[in-house]
């Protein structure tokens, strides 16, 4: 079985935006050294585990549905 995970990055983008956060603010409240991986999660590149999305959600004040598509496959 494996998951697949789908991130919507038009609605992360807009809301950290909305939000009037930069990569390095996401990424400090993530407790991540660096920004880049901030980055990579918006940008679709790399897909975060269930308490980082969790986080992204509470900190942009979403549910995790609207930034994430989790399906579970056989």
């Amino acid at each position: 079985m494996s998951n697949i995970n789908y991130t919507n990055t038009e609605n992360l983008k807009k809301e950290r935006l909305a939000k009037g956060l930069t990569y390095e603010d996401m990424a400090n409240f993530l407790g991540y050294k660096s920004k880049t991986t901030d980055m990579y999660i918006e940008r679709g590149v790399t897909s975060p585990n269930i308490k980082v999305m969790n986080n992204i959600s509470k900190i942009l004040g979403k549910p995790v549905q609207y930034f994430f598509n989790l399906n579970v496959q056989e």
